[in-house]
């Protein structure tokens, strides 16, 4: 376990903060201002109240992270400096200002790459408490969720492609998946990024393990399913366990922030399953889980044009608080979320997937059509996009199985 990146963090933050707060101070005190006095300071040098009222907070801050709350951003801090150089501020007061004022931001890009996820780092580490809200009860879930748990990621994405099988009544099936921008917030968290398992309607395991067919070779560090070719350079060497609920994958500790920050992609494939309805296969589906807080879900289904697929696919928002979610059995009514967005076309054949949410995702899915011998223009989809998807719940894309010709 490496604690080195997560301590440069929170030390470089916190000199960075002081400095600024130090400036402030030092130039506060040549003028004569009083910190203490905002509405003075505000009519004095000509300065917003508000702006006055966040600068006085910051200065007489006594723990120098709660100043989060209250600093202004950089062209607040400058419209404060210039009302000062209009009173007859010195270079020599100003400088030092700027100075902090760039260097907190240098360090914030370096480690967090916005102040938004400093915060939220810091949060977690449960060395910074914030003063607001968030907008939305979704987001207000993501940012609780990445404070208490230590991870988060910008994208879970999903993509499900349907195509002809071995014979004339099945279907071949590949599923993609990446999780964009994933971080830790804390170094010491170890995360299950996936359980393999596939399930038929009744909940019975559809196929064994040993049949599900790899997306690619694999080399001795890879973890089972792992597209290399689509992983950041420094995607961390996953941790493999065989459980009674099926192959578990977890990401090790490691550095937090932007440093330790990657994107992972995985793909399996499975061939023979029923293209036609039967007595036990009365549906086609996929189940899509939020096992990390995240700020977006993007599921796609991709299917060829001699597979049935109707106009409108049913979809479902399950959470489970009391255990796993993984076995379709204990999907219920009492456990389905509130769920507004629906799947919607994408344009043309081959889908148009591109999404600035997932880089190279119209590569990934060329290779998709590559690697099982597809004709990407025999192909449409339908797309399903989420913002700040509930932890610990599973999206549900479903339809009929169509009767045999």
């Amino acid at each position: 376990m490496n604690h080195t990146e997560s301590n440069l963090l929170v030390d470089e933050s916190r000199d960075a903060l002081q400095s600024v707060r130090r400036a402030l101070i030092e130039l506060y005190g040549g003028m004569g201002a009083d910190p203490e006095a905002p509405q003075e300071v505000s009519k004095r040098y000509g300065i917003n109240r508000n702006l006055a009222w966040k600068l006085s907070r910051v200065i007489n801050a006594a723990d120098p992270f709660s100043t989060l709350n209250h600093l202004p951003g950089y062209q607040g801090i400058e419209l404060a400096i210039q009302a000062f150089e209009r009173a007859g501020a010195t270079g020599e007061a100003i400088e030092p200002v700027r100075a902090a004022v760039t260097r907190l931001q240098e360090v914030i890009t370096d480690h967090a790459g916005g102040r938004e996820h400093l915060e939220l780092t810091l949060e977690s580490m449960g060395l910074f408490e914030r003063d607001t809200m968030a907008e939305s009860g979704r987001e207000l879930a993501f940012r609780g969720n990445s404070m208490v748990w230590g991870v988060q990621a910008s994208t879970r994405w999903t993509a499900t492609f349907f195509g002809p099988g071995g014979s004339a009544d099945t279907m071949d099936m590949t599923v993609v998946s990446g999780i964009v921008g994933f971080r830790r917030l804390r170094s010491t968290v170890q995360w299950r990024l996936q359980r393999i398992r596939t399930y038929n309607d009744r909940g019975g395991v559809l196929l064994p393990e040993t049949d599900i067919e790899q997306f690619e070779p694999k080399a001795p560090s890879d973890a089972p399913q792992q597209i290399r070719e689509f992983c950041s350079p420094h995607t961390p060497d996953l941790v493999v366990h065989d459980t009674p609920e099926g192959r578990e994958v977890l990401l090790p500790p490691g550095p937090v922030g932007n440093r330790g920050a990657f994107d992972i992609f995985t793909g399996t494939i499975l061939r023979g399953l029923p293209r036609y309805r039967t007595d036990s296969e009365r549906t086609a589906s996929k189940a899509t889980s939020i096992m990390l807080p995240v700020e977006t879900l993007i599921h796609d289904v991709i299917v060829h044009r001699d597979i049935v697929l109707p106009n409108e696919i049913e979809v479902a928002l399950n959470g489970f608080p009391f255990g796993s979610i993984d076995d379709p059995r204990t999907r219920g009514a009492s456990h389905a979320l509130p769920i507004n967005e629906k799947y919607v076309e994408l344009a043309g054949s081959p889908p148009a997937v591109s999404t600035p949410a997932v880089p190279r995702i119209t590569r990934f899915v060329d290779r998709v059509f590559n690697r099982m011998n597809w004709d990407g223009s025999q192909f449409r989809g339908r797309r399903l996009q989420m913002k700040y998807p509930p932890m610990s719940s599973v999206l549900v894309a479903q339809w009929p199985l169509p009767e045999r010709p």
